[in-house]
């Protein structure tokens, strides 16, 4: 077995010598066989070695290449979500600007009525003044000297006179008294509308909520409340937005601001993970208002929560 041995080790040294291509004197020098087997199992131990070694190297690139993959996905899903709460910054800023032409609009209309009844009032007055002033003429007298003494004859009748001042009077107190009031909420109303446009949302809830106790039947009342819930949203107290955001629903239905708190609390539902809740609100929200932008962003957040798997 030994010399088999020595002849294929022997073979093997013939083939690797002239591999490398080592010269003739090289292969005929005084080299023992044990010692060319030694050199052979020495490059063999080295290539193992530099296979093991690429081995390594090829697990280390294919792990690389994955965390890179894995990384990759991951920035893809940040930017998603970015885009996702940008669009959502857009929507609330959007509802905003809605509710500030909605507001603008309805105090032109305030404005518009105001003036509507100022000249009815005027009017009314010029009217009863002519008519008093008839009364006392002389019928069917034009000449000038007649026309040129009402003195005698508003000192004649005496009681004519205080009751048109005293109607005068009234009158003009009870149109003033509305105007005033009037004047103090819409006062109050914008005082707090534009702290919340500020930033400072815990002032803001304070002057909402002095508002709304104030003033509860203000025809500003329903979209003070709206926005003193809509407080609660921006700083992420959900629990308590869900119960003023149910108040616009509740005490105010016919407000302005029904579909766009509608549209808030399915949010507010939905950043509580109450994904149930959140799909009925706003079901229903397209379902009453299937015309207006809260309906259009309803629709989106349900093709959201159903794209999630909720």
């Amino acid at each position: 077995m030994r010399p088999a041995k020595n002849s294929i080790r022997n073979a093997g040294l013939g083939v690797l010598l002239a591999v490398i291509g080592l010269s003739p004197a090289f292969a005929q020098s005084a080299l023992t066989p044990e010692q060319l087997t030694l050199r052979v199992e020495r490059l063999t131990e080295l290539s193992q070695r530099s296979e093991a070694k690429l081995g390594t190297i090829q697990e280390q690139l294919a792990k690389l290449t994955e965390d890179m993959s894995r990384l990759g996905r991951l920035i893809d899903n940040r930017a998603m979500l970015d885009m996702i709460q940008l669009v959502d910054q857009l929507a609330d800023e959007i509802s905003q600007l809605n509710g500030a032409i909605e507001q603008q609009g309805f105090d032109i209309e305030s404005i518009k009525k105001r003036q509507r009844e100022l000249y009815l009032d005027i009017d009314r007055r010029m009217r009863d003044l002519e008519s008093g002033a008839a009364t006392r003429a002389p019928a069917g007298s034009i000449s000038v000297p007649q026309i040129e003494t009402p003195t005698p004859a508003i000192s004649q009748a005496p009681a004519v006179e205080p009751s048109i001042t005293t109607t005068q009077s009234t009158t003009a107190s009870v149109s003033q008294t509305p105007s005033v009031t009037q004047s103090e909420e819409k006062a109050s109303y914008q005082a707090a509308f534009d702290t919340l446009k500020e930033g400072r949302y815990k002032q803001a809830k304070t002057e909402l909520k002095t508002f709304l106790d104030r003033f509860p039947n203000s025809s500003y009342a329903g979209n003070a409340q709206y926005w003193l819930a809509e407080a609660h949203y921006v700083t992420r107290n959900f629990e308590q937005g869900i119960v003023e955001f149910k108040q616009v629903l509740d005490k105010y239905p016919g407000s302005n601001k029904v579909p766009d708190a509608m549209l808030k609390l399915g949010y507010t539902f939905y950043e509580l993970k109450q994904f149930p809740q959140a799909k009925s609100i706003l079901t229903d929200l397209r379902e009453k208002f299937p015309d207006e932008t809260a309906s259009r962003l309803a629709a989106k957040r349900l093709d959201r929560i159903r794209k999630e798997g909720h």
